[in-house]
């Protein structure tokens, strides 16, 4: 059986165009951090440094056998991006595209021995000599509470769903733990157009 987590009814993927609250469980990712402007080559490359991981533990565990888990296959997740700026754009109260700071995820299926995730990472490190691929690491995030929200369009119109979540807080006596935030792209920006664009943006909450 081929598991998707777009089809699988994850919470985190819940794709409603209404603000939502809800708690992301704990999983363990494949990730790599970089900075500066996404509309350059240089982001490109981090993302395909992940894809160039994503890809050969997803073929690994295809091979496995037997396998431990109902799951044959699986589609690989979407991206994830967690977003915020530098300390400099922070401290001179004012910030461009150069100075975004980011985390870029992809999660490690649950059900996928993370021996194996890092086997295949070191293997994959050790042949080759793309520094970016070998600046990808595994982490794991404990369950966080948020609030998010479906944002259909370009990202340069972020901010009208991000006043839709600000709204929610207030209405349910929330407030933000973090001025980070988290972006799953649900569209291949490559070969959709940017009003058919699909993101959830994802807030960290707490109660106030």
């Amino acid at each position: 059986m081929k598991y998707d987590l777009k089809k699988d009814g994850k919470p985190e993927l819940n794709k409603t165009r209404r603000p939502a609250l809800l708690t992301v469980p704990s999983h363990s990712y494949l990730a790599i951090v970089g900075t500066g402007d996404p509309n350059t080559v240089n982001f490109g490359d981090h993302i395909a440094a992940l894809y160039a991981i994503a890809y050969p533990i997803k073929m690994a565990y295809k091979q496995m056998s037997p396998h431990d888990s109902h799951y044959t296959d699986y589609v690989v997740p979407p991206l994830c991006g967690d977003w915020s700026i530098s300390e400099a754009a922070i401290n001179r109260g004012n910030w461009a595209k150069t100075d975004f700071v980011y985390t870029l995820r992809i999660m490690i299926p649950d059900f996928v021995p993370l021996a194996l995730a890092k086997t295949i990472l070191a293997t994959k490190q050790q042949q080759t000599e793309d520094n970016l691929v070998r600046k990808v690491t595994i982490i794991s995030l404990p369950a966080q509470v948020v609030v998010q929200m479906l944002h259909v369009g370009p990202y340069e119109e972020e901010q009208r769903t991000f006043d839709y979540l600000t709204m929610f807080l207030e209405d349910q006596h929330l407030q933000r733990t973090s001025k980070a935030h988290t972006e799953i792209y649900l569209s291949d920006a490559r070969r959709t157009a940017p009003d058919r664009l699909k993101t959830i943006l994802q807030i960290n909450v707490a109660p106030k």
